[in-house]
């Protein structure tokens, strides 16, 4: 998985390539979660390049999404494959994001 971090103001673009698995998700929250602040609480992932989402990466999702909420602010996934999308839609999480 590779990670390009885009600081675009006011809303950051976070560019993610590859897989994001059991072996990845750990390096994807130590670079995602800092970035959500309450002068900086919402964020774009672009997951153009993604072809794999496990278990694991779904749980980085959703503690995102938890921190922008704590700040008043939202998180928007663009680019989803529709298969990856259909990941989100059969774990329950379509609600949470924004998809664009």
């Amino acid at each position: 998985m590779n990670i390009r971090i885009e600081n675009t103001h006011p809303t950051p673009i976070v560019h993610i390539s590859g897989r994001i698995d059991t072996l990845t998700a750990g390096q994807l929250e130590e670079q995602l979660l800092p970035l959500i602040t309450e002068s900086c609480p919402s964020i774009i992932l672009n997951c153009e390049n993604v072809d794999y989402i496990s278990s694991t990466g779904l749980r980085v999702f959703i503690l995102a999404d938890k921190k922008t909420h704590a700040c008043n602010g939202t998180i928007s996934i663009a680019g989803l494959s529709d298969f990856l999308k259909e990941v989100f839609d059969v774990s329950g999480l379509t609600d949470l994001f924004t998809f664009v």
